[in-house]
Order: C-alpha cells, then sequence, then structure tokens
C-alpha cells in the first residue's frame, strides 16, 4: 500500500498540513484522516501545503472538498498553498481556485487566514 506522506504544524491560528508524494485513490484516506485529526486537535483553520506534492487525481480533489466541508462545519476556513504547475492545472480544470484560496506560497496562505481570523474574531 503507498502511504501519502504527511505532517501538521500549528502556525499563528493556522493549522498547516503538509502533503507529500501522490494524493490519489490509493493515498486520499491518509489525507482524509490527518486533515480530521489536525482539525480536531487544533481547530478548523486549515492550510493545505502542496509544496511537496507531485500529484493529484479525482480522488485528491475529493479529498480536499471533504476537508472544505469539516472546517466550513466547524466556522473555520480552508485554504491551499503552493502546488505545483501539475497540481494547479487539475485545480482550475475542476474550477476549485472560484471556491477556494490558492496562494502561491505557505507564508502568504498563512498572513491570509491570519487576515480572516482576526476579521471573524473581531
Amino acid at each position: 500500500m503507498y502511504r501519502l506522506g504527511v505532517s501538521t504544524r500549528v502556525e499563528n491560528r493556522s493549522v498547516i498540513v503538509s502533503v507529500e508524494g501522490d494524493l490519489d485513490i490509493a493515498t486520499a484516506g491518509d489525507l482524509r484522516s490527518a486533515v480530521q485529526s489536525a482539525i480536531d486537535a487544533h481547530g478548523p483553520w486549515l492550510i493545505l501545503d502542496f509544496s511537496a506534492l507531485d500529484f493529484m487525481d479525482s480522488s485528491g480533489l475529493n479529498a480536499i472538498i471533504n476537508a472544505y466541508h469539516l472546517v466550513r462545519e466547524r466556522g473555520g476556513s480552508l485554504a491551499l498553498a503552493a502546488p505545483n504547475e501539475r497540481v494547479t492545472k487539475v485545480i482550475r480544470l475542476v474550477g476549485l481556485h472560484r471556491q477556494l484560496p490558492v496562494h502561491r506560497t505557505v507564508a502568504a496562505a498563512v498572513a491570509a487566514m491570519q487576515a480572516l481570523v482576526t476579521r471573524q474574531a473581531g
């Protein structure tokens, strides 16, 4: 069985889930589990760091949409950060970039998420 490299860290109030490898039918469940655990432990302000993600198919898209619903149910938000050109193409092909912010860097995503958290708290 293939495993997806997933790690979680918290920066400001954002929960950053870094994803490494291929996000496909064999590994989408790994991302779902990691996202659920991260949200349960740290809250619903989620950034998916795709800087080390090589490939994503429709199963990966479904995992992202699932994450989106989880954070929205808890009053949070989801952003995508640093996807490569191939992953960006998949995101744009299905129009996901119209529903979710996609940032060039993790730092940009963290700054945008912090602004959103502050705006909602204030």
